[in-house]
């Protein structure tokens, strides 16, 4: 939940009217100030926010496979794995645990 706290009546409405706490903080952080205490979600917020997470999404499913391998704090190699490759990393790094 946001720093923000909630009266019993702000309480009760959040109930009445199946908002999560999760919501209230989406709301809070996308929504567009209406007035100087009062934010609103408007179509355009919340189409803005389904764009980037679309575009997130995209950019996770290009990434899926690739493998970066690290030596301290550099990194000495990335390339996409093929699943062969990936059997084995997973078979080994379970081993070593």
């Amino acid at each position: 939940m946001t720093a923000v706290s909630l009266t019993p009546h702000a309480e009760a409405r959040l109930r009445q009217r199946g908002l999560c706490d999760a919501g209230l903080d989406l709301v809070l952080e996308l929504a567009s100030p209406v007035g100087p205490e009062e934010w609103m979600m408007t179509r355009e917020d919340a189409s803005q926010e389904i764009s980037r997470l679309k575009k997130r999404i995209q950019h996770v499913e290009r990434l899926s496979g690739m493998k970066v391998v690290l030596r301290g704090d550099a990194v000495i190699t990335v390339y996409r794995s093929d699943l062969n490759d990936q059997r084995r990393t997973l078979r080994r790094g379970r081993a070593s645990k």
